[in-house]
């Protein structure tokens, strides 16, 4: 190994250090484990053992949330779970997270939109490590596809409405499950990426993006994208495409951005023109000569029009909804046929109890 290969290494090492993970739910999990292929600290945190037991990263770095079985797409479910004993289930999580990653700058917490457990949790772990510390919290999250169920449309629509409301810093990434069937593979390209980014300094005498600068870009609210382009492939045309056909969800076309950091791996590229795409930033960064070229672009709008979308889907079955979840409630079979009641001896009245017995024949 040349000197300079080791140094690199040693570097790299020291920069992933500086990050945390937390995979709340399944989809959670799955992103940490790719993360974790990259040489990050993270942490999968569920409601469901078995999910866990699933996961490819090591048992260290599991943690079961006490007495849960999986919330089945229900986030009042995982809610009540962190609640219980006076919110004791919601504290050793919190205080768990806060031990494990004292030395980060950054935690990115990841966890589905539409899921129960990522879902319910996320936006009140991402509030509270705000408030009690002094680091950048991020967000990573995915929204669901066409085939999904009306529940999780329900759950995405709810956590963004939550997520909304958090102040201070922290960038949002937002995964589109559309854009690939293969989900995994989503989880797989979005950690090359931010990796890419997340190690993206160079020593160019051209200029550099520095740590400061990738920080400042990380620690914007608002929705975030990094994209990854080999330096043969990318030049201002391709990145800018990238922009608008990728693995995120759309940005929405009003101009809104506060950062746009873009590290050239040739001359091929124009930060000027890409500006011109997608709207006049607070603040830009450029960098050269690096192994790939990698543009992040941080404090952009929610994605209304796509959380419009999901809002009328649930208003257009709204009627179905409550006709699935009243219909087994309504009592229809009246009228008693127990004519041999008449022929049977009374039995002295005995005072009614509560049994598992009684709830099955009620």
């Amino acid at each position: 190994m040349t000197i300079w290969r080791k140094k690199r290494m040693e570097v790299t090492m020291s920069v992933n250090g500086r990050y945390g993970f937390v995979g709340l739910g399944q989809m959670g999990g799955n992103v940490v484990k790719s993360i974790h292929t990259k040489g990050y600290s993270v942490m999968a945190a569920n409601t469901a053992q078995s999910d866990l037991d699933g996961l490819d990263i090591p048992e260290e770095c599991k943690y079961h949330i006490l007495g849960g079985y999986g919330s089945s797409k229900e986030r009042k479910k995982a809610k009540q779970l962190l609640a219980e004993n006076n919110c004791e289930n919601f504290d050793l999580l919190v205080n768990e997270i806060k031990e494990r990653f004292k030395d980060c700058q950054i935690i990115f917490i990841v966890g589905s939109s539409g899921g129960g457990s990522g879902s319910a949790m996320l936006p009140s772990i991402k509030k509270r490590l705000q408030a009690e510390t002094d680091k950048i919290i991020c967000a990573i999250t995915c929204t669901p596809d066409d085939n999904a169920s009306m529940k999780e449309y329900m759950n995405c629509y709810e956590f963004f409405q939550e997520l909304e409301t958090i102040g201070g810093g922290g960038a949002t990434f937002i995964i589109d499950n559309n854009k690939n069937k293969e989900k995994l593979v989503l989880n797989e390209q979005f950690a090359c990426y931010l990796d890419a980014f997340l190690n993206c300094e160079t020593t160019s005498t051209r200029g550099v993006v520095d740590r400061a600068e990738i920080e400042n870009v990380l620690s914007q609210k608002g929705i975030c994208i990094v994209n990854k382009q080999g330096s043969d492939k990318a030049t201002t045309q391709t990145v800018i495409e990238r922009i608008r056909d990728n693995i995120y969800v759309s940005l929405e076309d009003d101009g809104v951005v506060a950062n746009i950091a873009l590290v050239n791996s040739n001359n091929n590229v124009r930060l000027n023109e890409i500006i011109e795409s997608v709207g006049k930033p607070l603040a830009t960064f450029e960098g050269w000569e690096a192994d790939a070229t990698v543009l992040a672009i941080s404090g952009c709008s929610l994605p209304y029009k796509k959380l419009g979308e999901i809002k009328q889907k649930i208003e257009d079955d709204k009627d179905t909804i409550k006709k699935n979840l009243t219909a087994t409630s309504e009592r229809r079979l009246t009228g008693s046929i127990d004519f041999l009641g008449d022929l049977t001896v009374e039995k002295p009245k005995t005072e009614k109890v509560e049994s598992t017995r009684g709830w099955l024949f009620m």
